[in-house]
C-alpha cells in the first residue's frame, strides 16, 4: 500500500488545488460535481456519482467566468468518509484533448501558486 503523498510524488504533472463547478454529461444525463484539483492532463472531481473506470464523459468546468468543455476518461473512483468537514468521494479523471485555453488557464494558476508559495503565503489550506 502506498500513501497519498507517495502517490502524489509519482504524478507526471503537478496538481493545483482549485474549487471549480463541474457538470458531467454521460449519455443523456447531467451530473454535478466540484473539481478540487487540476493538472495539465487530469483532475479530481468530488461527486457522489460513480461511473465505470475507462468511461468517457464530457465535462464542463467553470471558474472566474471562464468555461471549459472537454472529454474526460474515468481513471479511478474514490469513496472516502475519512474527512470531517466534507466527503471526498469522487473521480480521478484523465483529460482527453483539453482545449488550449484550459492549458493556459492551468499554467497561470500554477504560476500563481508557485509565486504565493515563494512569498510564504502558501496556496493550500494551511496557508489560508
Amino acid at each position: 500500500t502506498i500513501t497519498r503523498n507517495e502517490y502524489m510524488d509519482r504524478r507526471a504533472f503537478e496538481r493545483i488545488p482549485v474549487s471549480m463547478q463541474a457538470r458531467l454529461f454521460y449519455g443523456n444525463m447531467v451530473y454535478a460535481g466540484i473539481v478540487t484539483d487540476v493538472s495539465a492532463n487530469g483532475m479530481f472531481i468530488c461527486t457522489k456519482m460513480k461511473f465505470p473506470v475507462n468511461s468517457v464523459l464530457i465535462a464542463i468546468v467553470r471558474e472566474q467566468g471562464k468555461t471549459f468543455s472537454m472529454p474526460i476518461k474515468i481513471r479511478r473512483t474514490v469513496t472516502s468518509h475519512h474527512f470531517k468537514d466534507h466527503d471526498r468521494s469522487g473521480l480521478g479523471v484523465g483529460l482527453m484533448s483539453p482545449p488550449q485555453a484550459y492549458i493556459e488557464f492551468i499554467t497561470a494558476k500554477k504560476n500563481l501558486s508557485v509565486k504565493l508559495h515563494e512569498q510564504g503565503t502558501g496556496s493550500g489550506p494551511e496557508g489560508q
